[in-house]
């Protein structure tokens, strides 16, 4: 008996002690969707921990658990007192650097003023005591021709000679000093420049420093970065906190529930069959049941390894229902889609599990025999035929009661039917179920030697 669209015939032979049945299948056209189920968590898309970057005491909290914020909105703030005192000694230190600055200038100022007056003080007592030099040698040569005709005193003599001689060791002070004068306009002023320099760093940071706790203080407002929602609250007014190696969170924020985000994992069987681009659906059980599409928009390649057992994370973006049916924390059954073809030949899985009421030895000979056709390269849409693998179904022969293996391509499948590439048309009929019925009782033995590894392979 045929049977078309996939439907189960029986059909009884004989009576008595050769009655059996068997069940048909019939391959036929129908479109045929390759899926792979997981189960997944709902997340916001994203979200935003604030945290508190000063030290001190909650004194205010304007938003609770599940109420909106906008950008800018003061959502907390801290008491401010320990940050402005902080502040205001900054100023102080700033001030203070400004001033020594000014200073450090007026000084540099007042070097390239005075410097080539002392200098040219200097050089004028140089020239007076080269102009003494000059005179007291004169004066002892004249006693020295004097004294050598005998007509001075030796006392007079030795004084005159002195005079002189402290006159030239003045002249030699004289141009040390002057010298100094000199290497002062070049090497005074550079000194009185570094003091500049060390004197605006020294403003630098103290400018620093007063911006730091001035944001400090601005920081004890604690406003919102984001259009969305408050998920959690995690501390209360009256806390005090510490900012030390990581801040104290405040709030946990998701920018929209509008659009969310499930992750879902995936075997390390089944990941390879995951793309980017698929879609994927999964319902909800609220009031009414609730189905959401939505696409796989990230595959993550790090594995995670719980006891041995590892998956892979996918992520995939849905948007929610007016009613936010979709909130953060919910496990929901995910179904995506990998391979979907709108028409193709198929046959029910059934029909490729079968195997005869023959031995382990008879069924091999025969599946031995057959001479599969070329494997197919592309499918009944011209695409390339994925999945492509050898099967074989069966036919039976009432008149000779014999068995004849149907060799087949076939390819994706949906767990329940299986596209068939080459090796059957619409229309065909294949074994799926024989029931012998020439023994009435039941025999334990029987079952046993049906339920055999044997009987489950060829």
């Amino acid at each position: 008996m045929v049977v078309g669209g996939g439907l189960l015939a029986y059909v009884v032979f004989g009576d008595g002690e050769g009655d059996y049945q068997i069940a048909g299948t019939s391959v036929f056209s129908a479109p045929i969707t390759m899926t792979i189920e997981t189960s997944g968590t709902v997340e916001p898309l994203s979200t935003v921990q604030i945290g508190c970057e000063v030290t001190g005491k909650i004194i205010e909290l304007t938003v609770d658990d599940d109420e909106p914020v906008r950008v800018g909105q003061v959502i907390a703030r801290i008491d401010p007192e320990l940050a402005d005192a902080e502040h205001r000694q900054s100023q102080a230190d700033y001030l203070k650097s400004k001033s020594a600055v000014a200073g450090a200038k007026l000084a540099l100022a007042e070097q390239i003023a005075n410097l080539p007056v002392m200098t040219k003080q200097a050089l004028a007592k140089k020239q007076e005591a080269a102009a003494a030099l000059t005179e007291t040698e004169y004066q002892w040569k004249k006693i020295d021709e004097i004294y050598k005709e005998g007509a001075a005193s030796e006392a007079e003599w030795v004084v005159r000679k002195s005079v002189w001689q402290r006159a030239e060791a003045a002249l030699t002070g004289a141009e040390a000093v002057y010298e100094t004068a000199v290497n002062n306009e070049e090497f005074a002023v550079q000194r009185a420049r570094e003091t500049v320099a060390q004197a605006d760093a020294t403003l630098e940071l103290a400018e620093a420093r007063r911006n730091f706790t001035s944001t400090r203080v601005e920081r004890c407002t604690i406003s919102s970065p984001i259009d969305g929602l408050v998920l959690k609250r995690y501390l209360d007014v009256g806390t005090t906190v510490v900012a030390a190696f990581q801040p104290p969170l405040l709030y946990l924020l998701a920018p929209s529930l509008d659009h969310m985000r499930v992750s879902a994992k995936v075997s390390e069987s089944d990941i390879s069959h995951i793309e980017v681009g698929q879609k994927a659906r999964f319902t909800v059980e609220a009031r009414q049941p609730v189905q959401f599409e939505g696409t796989i928009k990230h595959k993550h390649n790090q594995p995670d390894i719980v006891q041995n057992v590892v998956t892979y994370t996918v992520d995939l973006e849905v948007d929610n229902d007016a009613r936010h049916t979709l909130i953060p924390g919910l496990s929901v059954n995910v179904e995506i889609e990998c391979v979907f073809k709108p028409e193709v030949t198929q046959v029910s899985n059934a029909a490729l599990r079968f195997k005869p009421p023959l031995t382990l030895e008879q069924r091999r000979a025969l599946v031995d025999a057959v001479q599969w056709p070329p494997k197919p390269t592309v499918d009944a849409s011209g695409e390339e035929a994925a999945y492509c693998s050898k099967a074989y179904g069966w036919r039976y022969d009432e008149e000779s009661n014999s068995w004849t293996v149907v060799p087949l391509w076939v390819g994706v499948t949906d767990n329940i039917n299986t596209e068939v590439l080459t090796g059957a048309q619409p229309g065909d009929t294949l074994i799926k179920r024989f029931i012998d019925q020439s023994d009435a009782g039941f025999s334990l033995k029987e079952a046993f030697k049906l339920a055999s590894p044997d009987n489950r392979t060829l």
